[in-house]
C-alpha cells in the first residue's frame, strides 16, 4: 500500500537540511510517496505600519516572481533528495501561491494528498519563541488531526535508534499499527518501547503524622503491590508491541522493553533520556499521556516537541 508523506519546504537551509534527512530515512521504501509542498507567502512591498490603498496587487509579490521563487525551492530540494538516493518517480511537486496561513495551507494539502504523515523542519529558536505556540511547526502538529506529524530538529542524531513513548494499551495499539505500516521497513533501526510507570498517587502519601514501625511496614506493603498490579497492567500491552513488530519483521535483537519508574516527571524524563541516548526518532501519542489533554500548553507532548533537540519527534493522533 502506497505511503504519502506530505513533505513542508519553507527554502530556509534548516528546511532543506530536514529533506535530506527525511530522504536518507525514507530512499529504501519503495511505496513511500514524497510530496515536496512549499507555500509562498504574500510578501508586503510596504513598511509596517503602512496602508496599501492603491490595490492588492500593488501590496504583493507578482505570482509570476511566487512561481519563480517556488519553482527553485522544489528544485533545490529534489536534488537533494535525488542525493540521497530517493528515486525521482517518488518525488512530485505541489505549489501553493499568496499563502496567508502556511499552517493551514499545509493541513489542507495533506487532507487532498491523502497524505498519512506530514513532515516539517523546524528553524532556529530563541528561548521566547520556545514558549510560544505560534510556530507553522507547532500550528501543524496541534491540528493534523488523524495525521502523523514529524518534526524534524537539525541537525539529528543519526544514531538509527527510535524510542517509541506509550501510555497505556489503546496507545500502545495506535503506535504499533502507525509504526509497522511506516517505519518497522526502515532497515537498521533498533526500537527502545519505553513505559514510564506514574508516580505513586496521593492515597499512599504521608497522613500528616509519623508513622510508627507497623503503619510503616503496612504503608510498603500496599505501595509493593500497587507497583505489582501497575507493572503486570503494562506487562501485557508491552508484550504485544513487540510481537507486533516482530511480525513487521524487526528481528527480536532490534527491540528493548523498557519499564522505568518515574523521576523528575514524565516530559523531563523523556527529555533526559532523548538527549543521553540520542535517539534519531522518538514517536509518540499526540495527546497527553495520562491526563488526555489536548495538545496544548501543558500536555507532554507539547513539552517533548518544544525543548527535544536534534532528533525527528513523530506525533501519532490516538484515541
Amino acid at each position: 500500500m502506497e505511503k504519502r508523506i506530505l513533505a513542508a519546504v519553507d527554502g530556509s537551509e534548516k528546511g532543506f537540511q530536514a529533506v535530506s534527512i527525511l530522504g536518507r530515512l525514507v530512499k529504501d521504501q519503495p511505496d513511500v510517496q514524497l510530496v515536496v509542498f512549499h507555500c509562498l507567502q504574500q510578501l508586503q512591498t510596504l513598511a509596517p505600519g503602512e496602508l496599501c490603498t492603491i490595490s492588492d496587487d500593488a501590496c504583493r509579490l507578482p505570482l509570476s516572481a511566487q512561481e519563480e521563487v517556488g519553482n527553485a525551492v522544489f528544485q533545490k530540494a529534489r536534488n537533494l533528495l535525488l542525493e540521497e538516493g530517493v528515486p525521482e518517480t517518488a518525488i512530485s511537486r505541489r505549489l501553493k501561491l499568496d499563502s496567508m496561513d502556511p499552517a493551514q495551507d499545509i493541513l489542507r494539502e495533506a487532507q487532498s494528498e491523502n497524505a498519512t504523515t506530514i513532515a516539517v523542519g523546524r528553524r532556529g529558536r530563541s528561548q521566547l519563541e520556545n514558549l510560544l505556540l505560534g510556530s507553522v511547526s507547532s500550528k501543524v502538529a496541534q491540528y493534523s488531526g488523524n495525521r502523523a506529524v514529524w518534526v524534524i530538529d537539525t541537525p539529528t542524531q543519526e544514531s538509527r535508534k527510535v524510542l517509541v513513548a506509550m501510555e497505556g494499551a489503546s496507545d500502545a495499539r495506535t503506535l504499533m499499527s502507525y509504526v509497522c505500516r511506516h517505519v518497522a521497513s526502515i532497515q537498521g533501526m533498533h526500537f527502545t518501547i519505553l513505559h514510564l510507570m506514574p508516580p505513586i498517587p496521593p492515597t499512599f502519601w504521608d497522613d500528616g503524622h509519623i508513622l510508627d514501625s507497623g503503619e510503616r511496614k503496612d504503608r510498603q506493603s500496599r505501595v509493593e503491590k500497587w507497583h505489582r498490579e501497575c507493572k503486570q497492567r503494562v506487562q501485557g500491552f508491552m508484550e504485544e508491541t513487540c510481537a507486533a513488530l516482530k511480525s513487521c519483521g524487526v528481528q527480536e535483537g532490534m527491540i528493548e522493553v523498557r519499564i522505568l519508574p518515574t523521576r523528575e516527571g514524565i516530559a523531563r524524563d523523556l527529555l533526559n533520556l532523548i538527549a543521553e541516548e540520542r535517539f534519531h526518532m522518538v514517536l509518540m501519542g499526540k495527546k497527553s499521556f495520562q491526563e488526555r489533554k489536548p495538545f496544548l500548553m501543558g500536555s507532554h507532548a507539547n513539552k517533548i516537541l518544544q525543548n527535544a533537540k536534534g532528533t525527528i519527534i513523530g506525533l501519532v493522533d490516538s484515541p
